[in-house]
C-alpha cells in the first residue's frame, strides 16, 4: 500500500502558507489513515467489519434499535460528518428502515474519533485489543458525560459479540493539551508520561472521523516552534478552531518524563515483557538524544509531507524496531540487539501458533522476512525465532532471568542519562504507585516467590515432574524440580528447572508460575524427608485452588497499591514431611480425655513440630515463612492477624496438617484458635481483652500491646493466677480456651464478667465459703473463709467496698452485684443472683486500718486507737473484738474500712485505684491478725 504525491512544503512564519497545500495535507492524512485502516480489515473476520462501518454513526445520531443507544438525549454528533452506502447497508442490519437524514447542529458534542495501539500495524492480532478515543466539547456536563460513558459501555459488549476487545476513552481535548486526565489504557499511565503518549498517539491513532488534529497542519521543520506556528495558522485564519483539535506540541517536554515513562514501561512489562521491552529500548534512544530527541511522529509526518510512502514503511512497531536497532548498533550492545529482535519477532508474530491464522501469518512472515533482509539479521535468527514458539518453562525462566535484567538496567541507563531528574516524587501519585506496583514484583528478598513475566509464553507443561532432593554438603541439601524421569547418570542443580531451599517454596512455585496441571505425575526422591504420594497431590491441588482465588498477579489494578502492603490470606502447612514420635510409638500417647494437640494428655505433649506459612499479599506478593514449636504457631497466627486488613475473616486463613494419626485435630485446632483470636480481638472496642489458651505444660495469653496483638507464656498454673490477678488500667475481659482450668469454676464465671460491676460469686460447703470476685476490672480476687456463714461473708464484702465508695475512694458507678455458685448432681455448674443485705451486726463494730507513711499501722476499733507495734498490741486488739461477740466465740474478723497513702497499697497513681488493691491489702492485714 505505497503512495506518491507530490511534496508539499508549508513555510515559516511570514514566509509562503497556503491554503490549498494546508486542504491538501489534511486529504493526504486522511487517505493514510484510511489505509491504515484498510490494513486493519485485513486481520478482521467479515462480520467485525460492522463495527467498523458502524463506529461513527453510533456516536452521530441516537437511534434505539442501535447498539450503545441510552437515550435520545444522550450526546450525539460530529461535524461534516456523513456515512457511507456500506454504513447504511449496516445500520440496516439493525434497523431495517433506516434511512440517513441529515441535520444541521448548533453544536457538535463529538469533536472526533481516533483508534489508538497496535490497530492498524502489523503486531495487530485477534488477541489484540482497540483503544477508542472519543474527543468531545470541553463544555460537556458531568450528566451528559455519565451518558456518553453509558454509550461507551454498551458498545464494548457490542463489540465483544463480534470477539472484539474494545476500550473508550472519554478526551477533553484542552485538559489533555493541559497534562490533566490523560488517558492511555485500561488502567491509564495518568500524569506519568503525557508527552510521550502524545507522540505515540500521533505515530498509531487512526483518525475516523471529526475534527482533524491540528497537528498535521504544521511541518516536521517547524516542531519546535509548534505553538507559535499553531498561534500563527489561527491567527491568520489559515485554519478554524472549530476546525481542528490541537492536543498540543512535543517541544515542552520535561526530562523527567523520560524516568517517569520508564517506570511506567517496567510496570507494563510485568503482563507484556516483549512489548514493554521494546518500548523502553525506545524510552533509552529517546533519552540519548535529550534534549533535541528524533521523534517517530515527526518523521512519519516528514515523509508524508514529500508524499513517497507506504503503509508498511511507516508501520508504528517498524519505526519503532529501525529506531532500537540503530540505537542499539551505536551503542555497540550486540547482546541487547538480539532481546530487541527477539522482542520484536514476538511482538508481529505473536506469543503462540494460535494467536494467528494462516492468512494472517503470511503477512506477518512476508513482513519479518523484509525486516531480516533489511537490517541484515544472521540468515538462521529468523528460523531459530520461530523454533521457540515451543516455549518450555526453562525456557521461560532464562528468559524471565534476561528480562528482568534489561528492565533493571533500562532504568539505570535511563537515570544516568537523565541525572533523575525528578524533583517532587512524591506529588506524582501514579509514580508513587508504579513505583510500588514494581518493587512488589521484582524485588526479590527470602521467602519471596519469584513470579515469573514470561510465564504466559510457555506453550509446553511437563507430564512428569521429578522433584530429588540433592546433598550439596554433608548438614545442606537443596530440592530441584526436572522436566521428565531422571537420567541414570549423576544430576546437578544447575540442570533443573528450578531449585528451591524447602520442598514446599518447589511446589509453590511451580503453581504460581502455572506449571501445574491436573493430571501431573509427581515423583520424589529423598532420603530423609517422607510424604506420601497422594499427600503430595492433594497438597498441589490445594495450593492451586489457594493461588487462584486470592492471588490478583497482573489484573491488580494500580488503585491497590494506594494502601499499604497487607496480607490477604494465608495458608498453613503443619509438620510437612516430619513424622511425630505418636506415628512411631502408640502406647505412649494412650487415649486421653485431653485431647488438646497443643497439650496432649498427662505429659502436656505438643504435636505441632514445624510450620510453614505461605501468604498472599494485597501487592499480589507471595511469601513462604518457617516456625518452630509452639512459640513459632503462636507468632504466626499474631502475624497473621496484625499484618491483614480489618475485615479479616476466617475464610483468609487455611491450615492442613497431613500427619497420619491426628493432622485433622491439628489443623482444626489451630484454625479454632485463629478463629477465637478474631472473636475476640477483631472490633477496636476489644483491645483490652485476653485470650488465655494451653501451651504444652504451660499456658499462653494472647493480648494488645502498644495496638497490636501480642502473647506471652504463663510458664504455670501459679503464674496463671497472677496473670488473672494483676491490676489492670481499663475493664479486660477474659475469654478461656476450652482446655484451660476445665475443671474449675473460673472459666464459667468470666463468662458473666462485667464492665463498671463488682461481681462477688461464692460457693458454699459445710466447712468453708470460697468468694470469687472480679472487681469492675475484669480482676480476680478468690479467698476462703473457713467455718463461715455465706450470708455474713457476702455482706461484709458489700459494706467494706460501699464504705470505699462512700470515702471516694472508688467510684460510686461501680455496681456492686451477688451470686451464689451452685453444681448439681451431673457436674454443670450455675450460678444465681444473691440479695445483699446490710445487716446490723456488720456496723457493730467497725474494724478501720489507717495505714501512715511515718507511724506505720493504726487500727481503730469503733473509736479506740491501736497502734500495731508489737504482738502485745495484736494480742490487745483480739481481746477488745471478741468483747463484742456473744460467748466471746474465736472466728476470723474482717476489716471494714481502709484509710492508706495509694503507694503504699502498691498504686503508683491514685488514679489507677481499683477495688482489688483494697482486697488484697485487706486480706494481708486479715491474715496477719488472725493468727
Amino acid at each position: 500500500m505505497s503512495s506518491r504525491f507530490p511534496p508539499i512544503h508549508l513555510g515559516a512564519p511570514g514566509e509562503d502558507i497556503g491554503k490549498k497545500d494546508l486542504y491538501d495535507i489534511g486529504l493526504r492524512f486522511k487517505h493514510f489513515n484510511q489505509s491504515r485502516l484498510q490494513r486493519m480489515k485485513e486481520f478482521l473476520q467479515p462480520r467485525q467489519y460492522d463495527f467498523l462501518y458502524l463506529l461513527p454513526l453510533l456516536f452521530h445520531q441516537n437511534h434505539p434499535l442501535m447498539p450503545g443507544f441510552v437515550s435520545s438525549e444522550t450526546p450525539a454528533g460530529i461535524q461534516d460528518y456523513s456515512p457511507t452506502k456500506q454504513t447504511v447497508d449496516t445500520a440496516r442490519q439493525f434497523s431495517k428502515g433506516y434511512t440517513y437524514k441529515r441535520q444541521i447542529l448548533r453544536t457538535y458534542p463529538i469533536q472526533a474519533l481516533f483508534l489508538m495501539g497496535s490497530v492498524g500495524s502489523m503486531a495487530y492480532s485477534k488477541e489484540s485489543d482497540i483503544d477508542i478515543w472519543v474527543c468531545h466539547e470541553p463544555s460537556l456536563s458531568t450528566a451528559e458525560l455519565k451518558e456518553l460513558q453509558q454509550k461507551n459501555l454498551l458498545i464494548e459488549k457490542w463489540a465483544a459479540s463480534l470477539k472484539l476487545e474494545v476500550h473508550f476513552f472519554l478526551v477533553n481535548s484542552e485538559q489533555f493539551r493541559q497534562g490533566v486526565n490523560t488517558p492511555i489504557s485500561k488502567e491509564s499511565s495518568g500524569e506519568t508520561q503525557h508527552y510521550l503518549l502524545l507522540e505515540e498517539f500521533y505515530r498509531t491513532s487512526i483518525y475516523i472521523a471529526g475534527r482533524m488534529p491540528l497537528w498535521w497542519m504544521v511541518p516536521a521543520h517547524q516542531e519546535k516552534n509548534y505553538s507559535q506556528y499553531v498561534a500563527h495558522l489561527l491567527e491568520n485564519r489559515f485554519v478554524f478552531e472549530n476546525e481542528v483539535l490541537d492536543f498540543g506540541g512535543l517541544e515542552t517536554m520535561p526530562q523527567s518524563e523520560f524516568v517517569s515513562a520508564t517506570l511506567w514501561h517496567l510496570y507494563k512489562s510485568l503482563s507484556s515483557p516483549h512489548k514493554a521491552l521494546l518500548k523502553l529500548f525506545l524510552m533509552e534512544s529517546y533519552a540519548a538524544e535529550f534534549p533535541d530527541p528524533q521523534w517517530l511522529c515527526v518523521a512519519m509526518k516528514r515523509q508524508i509531507y514529500e508524499g513517497d510512502f507506504a503503509v508498511d514503511s511507516l508501520d508504528p512497531y517498524l519505526l519503532i524496531y529501525d529506531k532500537v536497532d540503530s540505537y542499539l548498533h551505536q551503542a555497540g550492545s550486540s547482546q541487547r540487539l538480539d532481546l530487541a529482535r527477539e522482542c520484536f519477532h514476538i511482538k508481529i508474530m505473536g506469543s503462540s501458533v494460535a494467536s494467528l491464522d494462516s492468512k494472517t501469518r503470511q503477512l506477518h512472515d512476508a513482513f519479518m522476512g523484509m525486516i531480516a533482509k533489511r537490517w541484515h539479521w544472521p540468515h538462521d535468527l529468523l528460523t531459530n525465532l520461530g523454533s521457540q514458539k515451543f516455549w518450555d518453562i526453562k525456557k521461560a525462566s532464562i528468559e524471565h532471568t534476561v528480562i528482568r535484567d534489561q528492565l533493571q538496567q533500562c532504568l539505570r541507563i535511563i537515570l544516568k542519562i537523565t541525572g533523575n531528574p525528578l524533583d517532587h516524587p512524591d506529588q506524582n501519585a501514579d509514580l508513587k504507585l508504579l513505583s510500588r506496583k514494581l518493587r512488589a514484583a521484582l524485588d526479590l528478598r527470602p521467602g519471596k516467590i519469584e513470579v515469573l513475566t514470561t510465564r504466559s509464553m510457555v506453550q509446553t507443561k511437563p507430564d512428569l515432574w521429578s522433584i530429588v532432593d540433592l546433598p550439596l554438603t554433608d548438614m545442606d541439601s537443596i530440592w530441584c524440580l526436572f522436566d521428565g524421569r531422571l537420567p541414570a547418570k549423576p544430576i546437578r542443580p544447575e540442570q533443573a528447572i528450578k531449585s528451591c531451599e524447602s520442598l514446599l517454596e518447589l511446589l509453590v512455585w511451580a503453581v504460581v508460575n502455572e506449571l501445574y496441571k491436573r493430571n501431573v505425575k509427581v515423583q520424589i526422591n529423598s532420603n530423609t524427608y517422607k510424604i506420601p504420594e497422594t499427600d503430595i497431590y492433594q497438597l498441589l491441588a490445594e495450593l492451586n485452588t489457594f493461588l487462584s482465588m486470592f492471588l490478583n498477579g497482573k489484573n491488580a489494578n494500580l488503585n491497590v497499591y494506594k494502601q499499604p502492603n497487607r496480607l490477604m490470606a494465608s495458608m498453613l502447612l503443619i509438620n510437612l514431611g516430619e513424622a511425630l514420635s505418636i506415628d512411631d510409638n502408640q502406647q505412649q500417647f494412650m487415649m486421653s480425655e485431653r485431647s488438646d494437640p497443643l497439650s496432649y494428655g498427662e505429659s502436656r505433649h505438643c504435636f505441632v513440630q514445624g510450620l510453614q506459612k505461605l501468604s498472599v499479599s494485597s501487592w499480589s506478593e507471595v511469601t513462604l515463612q518457617q516456625f518452630n514449636g509452639l512459640e513459632g504457631i503462636f507468632s504466626c497466627l499474631i502475624d497473621i492477624f496484625n499484618d491483614s486488613p480489618g475485615h479479616l475473616s476466617a475464610d483468609n486463613l487455611r491450615v492442613l496438617c497431613y500427619n497420619r494419626v491426628r493432622g485433622r485435630s491439628i489443623a482444626l485446632r489451630i484454625e479454632t484458635i485463629f478463629n477465637r483470636l478474631l472473636a475476640n480481638f477483631a472490633d477496636p472496642a476489644q483491645k483490652a481483652n485476653r485470650y488465655i489458651v494451653p501451651a504444652a505444660t504451660g499456658f499462653c495469653c494472647f493480648k494488645f500491646h502498644n495496638d497490636a496483638l501480642g502473647f506471652y507464656f504463663l510458664e504455670q498454673q501459679v503464674q496463671l493466677f497472677q496473670e488473672l490477678s494483676s491490676p489492670q488500667n481499663q475493664f479486660s475481659p477474659i475469654m478461656f480456651d476450652d482446655f484451660v482450668f476445665e475443671h474449675s469454676y473460673l472459666p464459667f464465671l468470666y463468662q458473666h464478667n462485667l464492665p463498671d460491676a463488682l461481681q462477688i460469686f461464692y460457693h458454699a460447703t459445710r466447712k468453708s465459703v470460697t468468694v470469687y470476685i472480679l472487681d469492675e476490672k475484669g480482676s480476680l480476687f478468690v479467698r476462703q473463709h473457713d467455718n463461715a456463714n455465706p450470708r455474713h461473708i457476702l455482706d461484709h464484702y458489700y459494706v467494706f467496698i460501699k464504705t470505699l465508695q462512700l470515702q471516694t475512694k472508688l467510684p460510686e458507678s461501680i455496681v456492686i452485684k451477688g451470686y451464689e455458685i451452685q453444681k448439681n448432681s451431673t457436674g454443670v455448674v450455675s450460678c444465681h443472683p444473691a440479695t445483699i443485705k446490710q445487716g446490723n451486726t456488720a456496723l457493730d463494730l467497725r474494724i478501720r486500718i489507717v495505714l501512715d507513711r511515718v507511724k506505720g499501722l493504726v487500727i481503730y476499733c469503733n473509736e479506740r486507737k491501736f497502734d500495731m507495734v508489737d504482738a502485745d498490741a495484736i494480742r490487745a486488739l483480739k481481746s477488745h473484738i471478741l468483747g463484742f461477740r456473744k460467748s466471746h466465740e474465736d472466728y476470723p474478723f474482717h476489716i471494714t474500712e481502709i484509710d492508706a497513702p495509694f503507694e503504699l497499697l502498691g498504686m503508683q497513681r491514685c488514679d489507677q485505684a481499683q477495688s482489688l488493691y483494697y482486697l488484697n491489702y485487706k486480706q494481708k492485714i486479715e491474715e496477719k491478725l488472725n493468727i
